[in-house]
This record gives structure tokens, C-alpha cells and sequence, in this order.
């Protein structure tokens, strides 16, 4: 099986794509990649203008495997809400959280600042609450929130540390809330709605999503998707929302799913409504990226200019070097093979 992902892969950068002769680190990557030598990465599909230029598993994985996702089931949600305001059924992200889920908010006063957080303080990490899941000490990390039963009555018991809509502080709670207010304006728990709206007119079949304890889904993690189901993602967001001459989410939103909202502290990207933003420089020119990213080494990472979609999958969780080896690779090997010299001065 191995062999035959991995010459499938070969055939498609000699027959799908035209690249120049730099494509060869690529071909040695995929190699590695299928002969298993960077530990915990187990898959990478990449393509150009729409032809696949790379899909390749590492051992023991193939194109049926459905891996955990992680946070990057946060960048679909942002997708499932643009679907969601799209048909009218929500009339926009500066609604507050309150006025769809007001038996969440219903244990504080009326005049509770926490009652003033709106669905776009969720989708840019900016809710003001004592809830930070890059630091182990903060009241309303996530392995907290996980102990609980009502994740979303978790959150917002949570005192404010900062102004809501002003400090980027990651915070999968107010993902998962995200999750509540699709279920309450559809009327269909998440997986029935993101089937029916994405995943299906997408082709893309085995979609896993994990129930909290309060019988809710889980929308800032652990949904399984296959590689090739995130390498679609990617083309979706990279065509604007079309996929076969179907409209499945407004340009309008992807665009504005996409614009910078935030800049991240301690990190050089920044943030838009539950997808991430960076630039790689090659041959002189800046590429704008977008991705979504999840612990293990999971991306989804989308060039608009450059016409690329680069999907890796992985199980180094928490371990910052190896999982993020995809997004050293995108610089050093995938726009290089892809681009070549052709925007060289």
C-alpha cells in the first residue's frame, strides 16, 4: 500500500502538474514522508492551480485513515458559521451570545459585562475571559474545561481578566460555544448540519465528531477527517467558496473569514476568524498564507496568489518542534518546487 501511494505520487508530479526540475526535494520529501522517517507525520497531499502534486501516507496510513484533527476543526467551524449567515439564519457575528443562548448567560446579573461577548469575540480569540490554553495556570484552560460536564457553563463562569473584543488570548471554550449557537439557529445537532451544507457537497464522507458530556459537539476539536477531505477544504477556501461551479459558503464570507482581525502575541503570524495568517518570501516576492493548524502537525495551509493547497496530517502532539515541521517544509520545499524561479527579478 505504501508503494502504491507513493508512486501514485511520483506519477502525479511527472503527469498532473508541470514543474520545473526543482521539484525533486519535493519527490524526496514525499519519500521520506513514505518511508516513515519524520516520526508522526503520516500524510501530505499538495497541489497547484487545482492538480495534485503530492499524496503520499506514511506506514500504516492511507487514503481512508480518518485522523483527529485537533484545533483545525476550529477553522471548519468558521466555515460552518459563514454557512450558517449565509442562509439567513444568523444576521451576523456581532450578535451577542447572549441573545441566542440566553440559558447560559441566565445565573449572571443583568448588567454583567460577560453578557456583552459576541459571536466575533469567539472567532478571533479576543472574549475577554480568564481563559488562555497556552498557559497551564489560567482558570479556564481547556484540560479544565474537559473535566466538566457543561463545557459551555464552564466558560462562562469564567471571571473577565481583559476588556471583551481587545486581547488575543486562545480559548477552544468559546469555539465550543460557536458550536451551541449552529445547533440553536439550524435546529440540527452540528454533524447533520456541516453533512448536509459542507462535508457532502464536498465529496467528503466519514466525518467524525466528538460529543461533550452534555450531549453537545465539539466544535473547537477532535474531529476526524481524512487528508484528502482537508486537501478539499483547502481548494474550497482557495476558489472562494465554489467547489464545481456550486457555491458552498459565500466569497463574501471566506474573505472576510480570512482578513487579519488580530495580531498574536509572541508569535510572528496573525489571526482571523478561526484561521491563521502568515507570509513566506520566495524569489522576492511575499506570499500571503492562510491555515488552519491543529496539535499533532495538522494544517491546511492555502497560498491564494500562488494557486497552492499544502494538507499534512500528524501525531506529534505537544511537541512544538516535530509538528510544525509542515509549515518549515511549505517554505523550504513546497513553494520553491511549485513557484520555482518563475517570479524571480
Amino acid at each position: 500500500m505504501r508503494v502504491r501511494h507513493l508512486v501514485l505520487a511520483a506519477l502525479s508530479l511527472c503527469a498532473c502538474l508541470a514543474v520545473n526540475a526543482d521539484d525533486a526535494p519535493l519527490q524526496t520529501l514525499a519519500g521520506q514522508i513514505a518511508d516513515g522517517d519524520h516520526k508522526g507525520v503520516t500524510g501530505m497531499m499538495v497541489s497547484m492551480h487545482g492538480r495534485v502534486a503530492a499524496e503520499v501516507y506514511a506506514p500504516g496510513k492511507g487514503p481512508d485513515t480518518r485522523h483527529d484533527i485537533r484545533s483545525a476543526t476550529k477553522s471548519i467551524t468558521a466555515l460552518l458559521i459563514g454557512i450558517l449567515r449565509d442562509g439567513g439564519r444568523l444576521k451576523g457575528i456581532k450578535t451577542r451570545f447572549d441573545d441566542i443562548l440566553p440559558d447560559s448567560f441566565a445565573h449572571m446579573s443583568p448588567d454583567d459585562a460577560r453578557r456583552d461577548l459576541h459571536l466575533v469575540d469567539a472567532l478571533t480569540m479576543r472574549t475577554g475571559l480568564a481563559c488562555d490554553d497556552w498557559s497551564p495556570a489560567s482558570l479556564g484552560h481547556e484540560d479544565k474545561m474537559y473535566k466538566t460536564k457543561d463545557w459551555g457553563r464552564f466558560l462562562l463562569s469564567q471571571p473577565l481578566a481583559y476588556e471583551i473584543g481587545r486581547h488575543f488570548s486562545y480559548c477552544t471554550g468559546g469555539v465550543v460555544l460557536l458550536g451551541r449557537v449552529i445547533e440553536t439557529l439550524s435546529g440540527e445537532p452540528v454533524p447533520e448540519f456541516a453533512e448536509a451544507r459542507l462535508f457532502a457537497p464536498l465529496g467528503i464522507d466519514g466525518a467524525r465528531w466528538e460529543k461533550t458530556p452534555a450531549g453537545h459537539t465539539d466544535t473547537g476539536g477532535h474531529l476526524r477527517l481524512s487528508l484528502g477531505a482537508l486537501h478539499r477544504i483547502g481548494q474550497l477556501v482557495l476558489a472562494e467558496g465554489r467547489w464545481q461551479d456550486r457555491t458552498i459558503v459565500s466569497a463574501d464570507w471566506v474573505e472576510t473569514m480570512l482578513k487579519e482581525r488580530t495580531r498574536v502575541p509572541g508569535r510572528g503570524s496573525t489571526y482571523g476568524y478561526l484561521w491563521w495568517r502568515n507570509t513566506i518570501p520566495h524569489n522576492g516576492r511575499t506570499y500571503e498564507t492562510v491555515y488552519a493548524h491543529g496539535n499533532g502537525g495538522t494544517f491546511i495551509f492555502v497560498l491564494p496568489e500562488a494557486g497552492i493547497v499544502a494538507a499534512f496530517t500528524g501525531t506529534n502532539f505537544n511537541n512544538a518542534k516535530r509538528q510544525f515541521q509542515p509549515a518549515e517544509w511549505l517554505y523550504s520545499t513546497i513553494v520553491p518546487a511549485l513557484v520555482g524561479k518563475q517570479d524571480q527579478p
